[in-house]
């Protein structure tokens, strides 16, 4: 057990004095690294231990399971086993543990059942086939978005059709004596404000209240906490209104503001940092202070010293910032004082890790994508490729499966296994096999439909000049894009960027083979093939994390790396004339240069080639804001750093021995212009290829 006392000797001044408070309501304003959770459970303990106060009568509510798991760890080495007892659960837990209880009140029974995201989904989809109402227009996924919405008061408009849907999925719900996630919160909710009984009872349970991560609660979560806290007025709250960056979950960035003046709350802000150098705060300090709409000023100091400098670099081209990024990581690793675990390369959105993932392949770099999947293996572009493998050769028949009800075409599993079956009978492919028009009307117009649709595409592929424009014809002709702008949220947007990012693919190779478009097509197939093949072979138990901002919130690393740090992608082009989402896009920069404990590296592009676009964008506002003086985000590096580049990004001569993807070994015979004339082995020949092609390596 760890004495109590001795952790609260640890704390620092503004520490004890968030954790001494008893006067009322208090807001901890707990700056990036500040140590909140071990102010949050050591004030839990002190309540517990010094206050005397019953730890029945403690509730503290936090967001995710691991946090609660990690509160309560902390507390129970502070206390004995008789004193425990306080609630420590996550919102949803809360609600769940209440309605448990009073959940008949509302005519549930206490033994109803929560659903999940999936079972929601098949509930809707089954009330839409039964109103006779198409679902293209109105997916389940939409459906459910705005039933969600409703409940968590995110959304007050209505539309006619949605609301319908919506009452009837209320309806089922309740008969079947079900709930969803989000009925925790209003179902609690709706109590607490209907039912003067149950709301006094539970006014009286809590002495205190104590919330985690305070910036991340939406309006109902708020308003909960204000009901129970009505008698006492001890309510705390720990959080960092600088790192609210969830309003696309619903988090109100208001709700800081309103608790201060709903509770005339006590302001008590953590400033000392115990993760970054001091020349990294300052930078993180400057950023948050063009943000107006801010409760509380803060300046983020550490002891430990200024550190290394931050390094802002402009580089010629998207390519260049990824083998920049390779080279400083090659060398933090050298210095023998950094893991690749200990690097993150932090991006704003997932389709820019694309070529960040083929960088580092190319240089034996192993990463990982945190909390997602890395570029080739999301869904949508397997779904592509596979399409344009179709195109290519008709008769692959595990690629045809996997699209050929993508999107959905009503060709049912029951169709897709006899079609595969009559292929197999008489030796022939599936694609081949639809010409025996073995089933019914409907289902027979629709898989010649499809037939159709692949011969469509296939002449389009062959008259087109540029190869990446095949993937918009695929997009397009396929269905695909109508599908994801129907279901038009946040996740479909994802997906549509991902497969617009995979035109750079086609576009930035195409140029480097010969033949016909098909040919070209199944060779650059072929290097994403070799390079994922590649990627899965690796382990990465040490491996650099490739992330977004939002999923790295509350972690930390030695080294960061900001990178497409540009106008129009961070921040995004979409808040440049909203002053609220501009905030927000810039809480988000915050969060990431916070997560760097040694080093940052900042790093943006002169060119860029986006969703098989070149576009020349100008330097992120973010990375300007970031420093003292402007002038330093535009200039370059030193003399001797660039040549210390170039020798990296360039590097080949005569006579080097080169690793090619596709063709192998080689020797360079010439370079001129940015052109290796290269020597392969048989068959492959000698080949001209850009010296910074991405499947081009120096070899020793």
């Amino acid at each position: 057990m760890t004495n109590y006392y001795t952790q609260y000797e640890m704390l620092n001044e503004e520490q004890k004095a968030a954790v001494d408070y008893n006067q009322g309501p208090l807001f901890v304003i707990a700056g990036a690294g500040t140590g909140k959770t071990k102010t949050l459970t050591v004030r839990i303990a002190r309540l517990i231990k010094g206050n005397e106060v019953d730890p029945n009568r403690i509730l503290a509510v936090t967001f995710t399971n691991k946090a609660a798991r990690e509160i309560r760890e902390r507390i129970n080495q502070m206390i004995t086993p008789h004193q425990m007892g306080a609630w420590l659960h996550t919102f949803h837990a809360f609600g769940l543990r209440f309605l448990r209880q009073e959940a008949h009140t509302l005519d549930y029974g206490f033994t109803f059942d929560v659903i999940d995201e999936e079972d929601g989904l098949k509930i809707i989809r089954d009330i839409v086939k039964a109103q006779g109402e198409d679902t293209k227009k109105y997916t389940p996924r939409i459906i459910k978005g705005y039933i969600s919405d409703r409940k968590n008061q995110y959304r007050l408009d209505k539309e006619e059709f949605l609301e319908n849907i919506y009452n009837l999925y209320e309806q089922h719900l309740k008969r079947q004596n079900l709930m969803d996630f989000d009925d925790l919160i209003m179902r609690t909710l709706e109590i607490l404000e209907t039912n003067l009984e149950i709301r006094t009872k539970y006014q009286n349970m809590f002495d205190h209240i104590l919330v985690d991560e305070f910036q991340d609660t939406d309006i109902n979560q708020y308003k909960i906490l204000k009901i129970l806290a009505e008698k006492h007025r001890n309510l705390c709250v720990v959080g960092d209104p600088d790192q609210s960056i969830y309003a696309f979950r619903g988090a109100n960035y208001q709700n800081s503001q309103m608790f201060i003046q709903d509770f005339n709350a006590k302001k008590i802000v953590l400033n000392h940092n115990y993760r970054s150098t001091n020349l990294i705060l300052k930078a993180a300090n400057n950023l948050i202070r063009h943000n107006f709409n801010r409760p509380q000023a803060k300046n983020l100091s550490s002891e430990f010293g200024l550190g290394n400098p931050i390094e802002y670099m402009r580089c010629d081209s998207d390519f260049e910032e990824a083998e920049y990024v390779v080279y400083r990581i090659e060398k933090l690793v050298r210095s023998g004082k950094y893991n690749y675990g200990d690097i993150a390369v932090l991006y704003r959105n997932n389709a820019l890790s694309r070529i960040f993932e083929d960088v580092f392949i190319r240089n034996g770099i192993k990463s990982v994508i945190y909390g997602g999947l890395s570029f080739y293996e999301r869904k949508e572009i397997k779904d592509m490729l596979a399409y344009i493998k179709v195109l290519i050769d008709p008769n692959k028949d595990m690629y045809l499966k996997r699209i050929i009800n993508e999107p959905k075409r009503k060709i049912g599993d029951t169709t897709i296994n006899k079609l595969e079956a009559e292929a197999i009978i008489r030796d022939i492919s599936m694609f081949d096999a639809i010409d025996l028009n073995r089933f019914n009307g409907p289902t027979n117009e629709r898989l010649h439909d499809f037939k159709k649709m692949i011969f469509s595409m296939q002449e389009k592929l062959d008259d087109v000049e540029n190869i990446k424009d095949v993937v918009d014809i695929v997009f397009k002709d396929s269905g695909y894009f109508d599908m994801l702008m129907n279901e038009n949220d946040d996740i479909a947007k994802d997906r549509i960027d991902n497969i617009k990012e995979l035109k750079s693919v086609f576009a930035s190779n195409h140029m480097f083979y010969q033949g016909n478009n098909r040919k070209v097509l199944q060779q650059i197939l072929d290097q994403i093939a070799l390079y994922t093949d590649k990627d899965k072979n690796d382990s990465t138990d040490d491996a650099v994390i490739l992330s977004t901002y939002h999923q790295v919130k509350g972690l930390e690393f030695k080294a960061v790396f900001m990178v497409c740090m540009e106008e129009g992608i961070f921040p995004s082009e979409r808040v440049f004339f909203d002053l609220r989402e501009l905030e927000e896009e810039r809480r988000v920069a915050y969060v990431g240069i916070t997560r760097a404990q040694e080093h940052l590296f900042v790093s943006f592009a002169g060119k860029r080639l986006q969703y098989g676009q070149l576009k020349f964008p100008k330097v992120s506002r973010f990375v300007i804001e970031m420093q003292d003086k402007t002038k330093k985000a535009l200039e370059p590096k030193t003399q001797i750093q660039m040549q210390e580049m170039t020798r990296h990004l360039e590097g080949f001569k005569t006579g080097d021995k080169v690793m090619h993807a596709t063709f192998g070994e080689g020797i360079v015979v010439t370079s001129k212009d940015g052109i290796l004339k290269i020597a392969f082995a048989l068959p492959h020949g000698v080949k001209e290829i850009a010296d910074k092609h991405p499947s081009l390596k120096k070899i020793k």
